[in-house]
This record gives structure tokens, C-alpha cells and sequence, in this order.
């Protein structure tokens, strides 16, 4: 199952051109990090007045059109990978569908990996058995279509 949100590009998300400034994106694949999470009902917020949290490790990601204010982005985020500690998600972000009504074009296209772990050391350590067990439905959509 893949996790889909709606965004739209903001000012503060462009550059003088009104066009998204690259480090932008990241803020956006945060936002549906964090939407997700809220989502299967693990906000990160709450999981940070608990002491853990699930912070990005690496990231890795192919800018593959560009993105103006006013554009409405739909966003989804599956996972590649549930591991002991850590968390692998495959992120795209399409464009707002033409006037023709054909679909929306891929934008961009991430993959990131979290890291489950306590704070304030940040030492990761496993996922609980209720996260774990809330992020299974959406590994499988991935393993599917490989």
C-alpha cells in the first residue's frame, strides 16, 4: 500500500524564478515522513516526548523536473525495507495533472533511509513491535511490484 498526501508549492518554497529551490524538496519528503507517521498513528512528535525518534540517515535522490508556485504535488511514500533498526522509504513527487486531464508527470523520485532511535544520544535501537506491525501493510505494495 502506498501513503499518498496533496501539497502545494508555498513561496517560501521557491527561488526568486518561482521555481522550487532544491533543498526544498527536502522539507517536503520530511513533511510526508511526518504525515505518514501520523498516518499508521506514530506522530513524530509524540514519539519525541517519549525519547525516540526516527531521523534520516541517507538519501538519496533524482530531481527529474521542476516544480512552480501554485503547483498542487501529490506526494507518496512506500516502504523498500523494515529492518531491525532501521527503515528503508521510496518517496515520488508528480506534478499537477495538465488541463487535458492526463496524469500528473514524476517531479522527483527519493529514497531514504531512518534510523529508529532513543534520545538524546540518538543510539539507534529496534523498532517496537506495535511500529513494526503499523508499517507492514506498507512494505508489501513495493515487494509487489519489483
Amino acid at each position: 500500500m502506498k501513503f499518498t498526501t496533496v501539497k502545494k508549492v508555498r513561496f517560501h518554497h521557491c527561488d526568486p524564478a518561482g521555481i522550487v529551490f532544491y533543498p526544498q524538496f527536502y522539507y517536503l519528503l520530511h513533511e510526508v515522513q511526518e504525515d505518514f507517521l501520523a498516518h499508521i498513528g506514530f506522530a513524530e512528535h509524540t514519539m519525541i516526548e517519549g525519547g525516540a525518534g526516527v531521523p534520516i540517515v541517507d538519501m538519496k535522490t533524482e530531481f527529474l523536473g521542476m516544480c512552480r508556485y501554485g503547483d498542487e504535488l501529490t506526494m507518496t511514500l512506500e516502504l523498500t525495507r523494515i529492518g531491525n533498526t532501521s527503515l528503508g522509504m521510496h518517496y515520488e513527487i508528480y506534478g499537477s495533472p495538465q488541463a487535458t486531464g492526463e496524469a500528473g508527470t514524476i517531479k522527483l523520485r527519493a529514497d531514504g533511509v531512518v534510523v529508529y532511535a532513543q534520545f538524546p544520544r540518538g543510539k539507534a535501537v529496534p523498532f517496537p513491535e506495535d511500529l513494526r506491525k503499523a508499517l507492514q501493510p506498507y512494505l508489501q505494495s513495493f515487494a509487489e511490484r519489483a
